[in-house]
């Protein structure tokens, strides 16, 4: 993606909050008495075809999501700006895992007193100060991913403090709380079915299997004067406190970062849905270096052109009549409310194309808040002329908005009513250029970026349940949990490495993988050696998903049945890295399937036999010139014919065994 940053975290103030947010190996939901989502069979894959949806969930809940004001008649600013279109949410339901409450049909039942026990033991870990009293409170969700509209949530602690980095530094604790996860987004394809039925109505599709499963959420302090290798060592040793209770589901997607940064003691932005610890380095780097550059260019605008932009706009769309841009045009032949819009800026020329080392810009910026009104992006005048507009449009767009050479302009295209609000909020960002960054809610890319949402939410959006009594914690169950504190880290690890006679540079990274449990169930149920199948677990899968294969999308299941065959005799351990890109793959496939599939599958020993005969036969007057030390060339031969289908060790003895009894033969 992008080289490291030169950036000086120190002097920038760099500051980052860390949120976790874990899931429970509970029995049940947290408001009901449906088992809780598990991502096994590739559930976490986002299914898009239909009647794959349609056999998994038989059951469809329509909704239309409007903002409403909470008790105190104060509208949260996220609820009121995902207002701007009508949101219909089509939802999605089995009666495997969700009833009525997860519908919000029927009132939540008690809470889970395990879920609550799981957050009691994390509060005692941390030495945080446990309530007297559990409060269960509402969160106003925005998005359409809870059919209640709000998400439940209840603070079991606050403050205490999190050790890492080998105990040489902590960070306080700021709250534990125990909430119920969303549900499930879905990308949903059809034909008779679009993302956008029209510009001011979108359509989500949620399924409710996750909706109502426990979470434990960890919020940390800041962590002043970092860098993104510590927030990252925190996030890590948070994970592994969490791990070593074994209360907590295992897999991806099971734990989720959400990041507060900020630099320069400015605005707080929220990067959500930060899934691998891997990525929190990046995401960190790139959002203190995408501020910084914001804040720079916020005292270079101020230098050149003052501290309160001109700025107007205009509708331009009778200049692209006959534009050879296929998105203009596209746009304005739809119907006649289709329309382009210019927003003009005042000695801007050069700064919406500017960009830093990690390729942040205002372009890009602006951009991105188009998309969430339904705009498919912006143009501006420092990348035209370009894509299909000409010099002299260009030239046509500036007489008009009445600009000289020094100034800039952002073209918008789109059904009147939604490029109209899109231009008012193009407006609202450009304006604020002369004071660094908005307060605002990311979302966190695979490649480690982070692009724009939603405003931050305010206090507005909290009040309390009153479908759920308050929980008094007695001290005598605190006592009762306390026994169940987790040991340390390095002591949970010298245990495992014992247990399985497994070195530290295996035991301590397998306690840290989502497979952990593939490996406990593969040592305990089969007869393959414990350094192998952790060797495969860490090694091969991390070199597959080098290699590009998806290793995300094999289950746990998927994996426990390739090591079953293998201990069967079904294929040899060489053929164990094809045999999962061929999984990866076809993950519907079952293993016997797959073999086949991949043209793997053991062999007999007579079989093998009369491959080792017909390579000496092949080669026999190599192996009357050079006698034994033919060996290694003959089992390079078998090799290429068998590999996979026999084990490397009965290959080597069989060719062994028959050319000694050949070379003897013949010197007879």
């Amino acid at each position: 993606m992008h080289g490291k940053s030169s950036i000086d975290y120190k002097a920038i103030q760099l500051k980052v909050g860390l949120e976790v947010h874990q899931q429970l190996a509970t029995e049940t939901k947290l408001f009901c008495a449906c088992p809780p989502f598990s991502g096994e069979d590739n559930a976490f894959q986002k299914i898009e075809d239909e009647e794959e949806l349609a056999r998994r969930f038989p059951f469809q809940i329509q909704r239309i999501l409007r903002p409403a004001t909470s008790e105190l008649g104060e509208m949260d600013q996220a609820a009121r700006f995902e207002s701007r279109r009508e949101i219909r949410v089509r939802y999605l339901a089995n009666a495997w895992n969700s009833c009525l409450v997860e519908a919000d049909e029927e009132p939540p039942h008690p809470i889970n007193s395990e879920a609550v026990d799981t957050a009691l033991i994390f509060s005692l870990t941390l030495s945080s100060r446990i309530s007297d009293e559990i409060h269960v409170m509402r969160k106003i969700v925005v998005d359409g991913s809870n059919t209640s509209g709000f998400q439940r949530t209840a603070v079991v602690a606050l403050g205490g403090s999190l050790v890492y980095d080998a105990g040489k530094s902590s960070v306080a604790v700021q709250s534990v709380s125990v909430e119920e996860d969303a549900a499930r987004a879905i990308n949903s394809k059809s034909k008779d079915e679009r993302i956008y039925d029209s510009p001011n109505e979108e359509q989500r599709v949620y399924a409710l299997d996750r909706l109502g499963t426990p979470l434990v959420e960890v919020a940390l302090a800041p962590i002043e004067g970092g860098t993104p290798e510590r927030v990252a060592s925190a996030a890590g040793a948070l994970g592994r406190l969490m791990r070593s209770t074994g209360r907590v589901a295992r897999g991806l997607g099971t734990i989720r970062q959400d990041l507060n940064v900020s630099v320069m003691n400015g605005s707080v932005i929220e990067v959500k849905g930060v899934q691998r610890l891997d990525q929190i380095e990046k995401v960190v780097e790139y959002e203190a270096a995408r501020q910084k550059f914001f804040f720079d260019l916020a005292e270079l605008v101020k230098s050149k052109v003052g501290s309160e932009l001109l700025i107007d706009s205009s509708d331009v769309t009778e200049l692209f009549t006959n534009t050879g841009s296929r998105v203009l045009k596209s746009a304005i032949v739809k119907s006649k409310q289709h329309r382009v819009f210019a927003v003009g800026v005042r000695s801007f020329s050069g700064l919406i194309g500017m960009e830093n080392e990690f390729h942040a810009r205002l372009g890009k910026e602006l951009g991105g808040i188009a998309r969430t009104y339904g705009i498919g992006g912006i143009f501006h005048s420092d990348e035209l002329p370009n894509y299909g507009i000409t010099a002299e449009e260009v030239e046509s767009v500036k007489k008009q908005l009445g600009m000289s050479e020094s100034d800039a302009f952002v073209l918008v295209a789109g059904e009147s009513s939604s490029a109209s609000k899109t231009v008012d909020a193009l407006i609202e960002r450009l304006r604020h250029v002369v004071k660094g960054v908005p307060a605002e809610t990311r979302g966190a890319t695979e490649e480690g970026e982070t692009t724009f949402l939603r405003p931050r939410p305010g206090a507005a959006r909290m009040y309390p349940e009153t479908d759920i009594p308050l929980i008094k914690v007695p001290k005598s169950r605190l006592d009762k949990l306390k026994a169940e504190i987790p040991e340390p880290w390095e002591v949970v690890v010298e245990k495992f490495s014992k247990q399985y006679d497994l070195p530290k540079q295996l035991a301590e990274p397998l306690l840290d993988s989502d497979r952990k449990n593939v490996f406990v169930e593969t040592a305990t149920f089969t007869k393959l050696p414990d350094r192998y199948v952790a060797s495969v677990l860490l090694d091969t899968l991390q070199s597959l998903s080098r290699e590009g294969v998806a290793i995300d999308l094999i289950s746990d299941f998927a994996l426990k049945n390739i090591f079953t065959a293998l201990d069967s005799g079904k294929f040899a351990k060489e053929a164990t890295p094809e045999l999962i890109r061929t999984v990866a793959k076809n993950p519907d496939l079952s293993i016997e399937q797959a073999l086949s599939k991949a043209g793997l599958g053991s062999i007999s020993k007579e079989q093998l036999v009369r491959v080792v005969e017909d390579a000496i036969r092949e080669n026999a007057s190599l192996v009357k010139e050079k006698g034994q030390a033919s060996q290694s060339t003959i089992m390079g031969k078998v090799m290429q014919k068998v590999r996979g289908k026999a084990d490397g060790k009965l290959v080597n003895e069989t060719v062994k065994e028959i050319l000694t009894g050949y070379i003897e033969k013949v010197r007879n």
